[in-house]
């Protein structure tokens, strides 16, 4: 993990942790406040939505506590208890379904007359209103931060504050419908238990996912793609795998690089993991695995002298000839001479040639040692080129030289030559 990705689990971390805070003490207040105004009109439904209220602190320490313990990794786990989250948050949805039947079940009990003042409940109703328009405030914007940072955790305590203001609602109609003698507050309170119901078992469902390691959505999975094809080397994606655990990603991630070199595969795969860690700050671990290319056709140039033996002296090869060859069928498609149109160059003549040999895209050259550690040796190791080493340059059979090329230079997908 990077830095950029450290600063953002302790950032993270810090401000869920205090609104996660915030929010036990005010289901505590609302607890007291319900309570207080409840005795004070003589309301029963008011006082037992205290009760329920009371339970709300027990679900935001619960939260709290899973959120905390969360970051805690060991040797028996390794990747952390991030998983706390989604099990607080199961909870806390079985908490918002049991609100929804709370809530329904009200509907059929026999309430007894409120004896107060109408004043009284006027007060009463206007300050219920004014604790549900900020609470639906606080929860709007505890949503806003759990959606930001991917905590399940936030956002289940969100929608569970929600839930509980659609009763206080109820409760707010009920003491206005009353005082005018009218009782429509059951229909409201129908629209409004199926509204909780779906919030609770959405929230069940994307927490039971996450637990049974579903994989990351789409639309992120599509967004590492288009970040890791910005890389020069990496000829296909072979597969995103990865798993929500709390708030963080775990991924795995399979590419084929175009490098012949495992010592630049291993680097470009660092690169590529230090580029999602950067771009995906929510990533807690990212294992990028690759392979070579498996080509099945290669270009094959056997620079040559005027007498069309092996040249030692591949600057000054009089022409290359240039191959396609069929690696699983042993097979030659279709060769060409081409003549060198670089040898009356008096500078970097054998880098002009080695470039001109990429462009028209050889991926096996056969020389002999001579050219080690020149211009065109180092041309050719900086595009993946693979070198074909030989002791005779006389070239007594065509076909038998191409079949030892194949068998020795042919890169299977498991990285090892044979």
């Amino acid at each position: 993990m990077n830095q950029a990705s450290a600063d953002y689990k302790k950032e993270s971390k810090k401000v869920i942790n205090k609104l996660l805070i915030a929010s036990t003490f005010i289901n505590l207040a609302l607890t007291i406040i319900k309570y207080v105004l409840g005795k004070w009109i003589g309301n029963v439904a008011l006082q037992a939505d205290a009760l329920h209220s009371s339970l709300d602190v027990l679900s935001s320490v619960i939260v709290f506590s899973a959120m905390f313990f969360s970051y805690i990794k060991s040797e028996k786990f390794p990747f952390g208890l991030y998983k706390l989250e989604n099990i607080a948050s199961s909870f806390v949805s079985l908490l918002i379904i049991l609100t929804a039947f709370e809530i329904g079940y009200s509907l059929f009990e026999k309430r007894e007359p409120v004896h107060t003042s109408v004043l009284n409940q006027i007060i009463v109703a206007i300050v219920l209103f004014f604790i549900v328009i900020l609470m639906y405030l606080y929860s709007k914007y505890e949503k806003k931060i759990g959606t930001q940072y991917s905590s399940s955790g936030l956002v289940s305590d969100a929608e569970h504050i929600k839930s509980d203001l659609f009763s206080i609602f109820i409760i707010i109609c009920s003491i206005i419908f009353s005082i005018f003698g009218l009782n429509i507050d059951k229909y409201v309170a129908i629209v409004i238990v199926v509204m909780i119901l779906h919030s609770g078992f959405e929230l069940l469902k994307n927490s039971t996912l996450a637990l049974l390691d579903i994989n990351v959505d789409k639309k992120t999975i599509e967004a590492i793609k288009q970040e890791i094809s910005q890389f020069e080397h990496v000829n296909e994606i072979t597969s995103i795998k990865g798993r929500k655990s709390g708030r963080f990603m775990l991924l795995e991630i399979i590419v084929k690089l175009d490098i012949a070199s495992f010592e630049e595969a291993h680097k470009l795969s660092s690169q590529i993991e230090q580029r999602i860690y950067e771009k995906f700050p929510n990533v807690d671990n990212v294992i990028v695995h690759y392979e070579p290319i498996e080509k099945k056709i290669v270009k094959i140039c056997i620079p040559q002298t005027k007498n069309e033996q092996i040249s030692e002296d591949f600057s000054n090869s009089n022409s290359f000839l240039i191959i396609d060859y069929d690696l699983s069928r042993k097979k030659i498609l279709n060769k060409q001479q081409k003549p060198n149109d670089f040898l009356e160059l008096k500078e970097k003549k054998g880098i002009q040639i080695a470039l001109y040999l990429v462009k028209e895209g050889v991926d096996i050259i056969v020389t002999t040692k001579h050219i080690e550690n020149t211009g065109p040796y180092f041309v050719f190791k900086t595009h993946n080129k693979k070198f074909y080493v030989v002791e005779n340059v006389q070239i007594d059979n065509l076909e038998e030289l191409l079949k030892n090329i194949s068998n020795k230079i042919y890169v299977k997908q498991t990285g090892e030559e044979t």
